[in-house]
């Protein structure tokens, strides 16, 4: 009679009971992983679309600043965007108007992915500290020498950089993309020359 109520006592698991609360362990975890799994691609795609958009908002504005104070757009534009004859440049070269008592100019064009920004300076060599415009010529014919002070990643990610010009606004087009997320932006500037 005793070891009757020992054997009670002292039962098991049968393998069932084990097997089946391994199966909804296991299924537990997939689950869990599962929806980790879909958060984690979720919040990837915002944060690649939040650094698109911020890339070119930052982008924009810093080209749109320059373009306002521009004294003159040496890069000639087509009036539209959309004209498979005359299409739209795929970079843009300007005098900058930031500091006038100095004659430089701003290129911007992209390099892959990354947008550049130049900051370039013309001389002559007889002259080297006293720049010039860009299509200045010596008393021999000559043109001025270029020299590219500053060349910078001013923006990543970028898959179209477009300009065209209409009635003293300059047309900007940006296309990003990162990891299969894209974001295009229009917009347009006006320019004082």
């Amino acid at each position: 009679m005793n070891k009757k109520k020992i054997d009670k006592f002292q039962r098991g698991f049968t393998l069932l009971e084990i097997l089946v609360s391994i199966s909804l362990f296991a299924f537990a975890l997939i689950l869990v992983n599962s929806m980790y799994s879909v958060s984690q691609r979720s919040y990837n795609k915002g944060a690649n679309k939040g650094e698109l958009i911020q890339n070119s908002r930052v982008s924009l504005d810093r080209i749109g600043r320059e373009l306002r104070q521009s004294v003159n757009i040496v890069t000639v534009l087509p009036e539209t965007g959309d004209d498979p004859q005359n299409p739209p440049a795929d970079e843009i070269f300007f005098q900058d108007g930031h500091n006038i008592s100095q004659t430089s100019y701003l290129r911007y064009y992209l390099d892959g992915t990354d947008l550049r920004r130049s900051f370039i300076v013309y001389y002559f060599p007889s002259e080297p500290d006293v720049y010039v415009t860009h299509n200045s010529v010596d008393q021999y014919g000559n043109p001025p020498e270029e020299l590219i002070t500053e060349d910078r990643i001013v923006g990543e990610y970028f898959n179209k950089l477009e300009f065209w010009s209409s009635n003293n606004l300059v047309y900007i087009s940006l296309g990003l993309e990162k990891n299969q997320d894209t974001f295009s932006v229009d917009t347009s500037v006006f320019v004082r020359n």
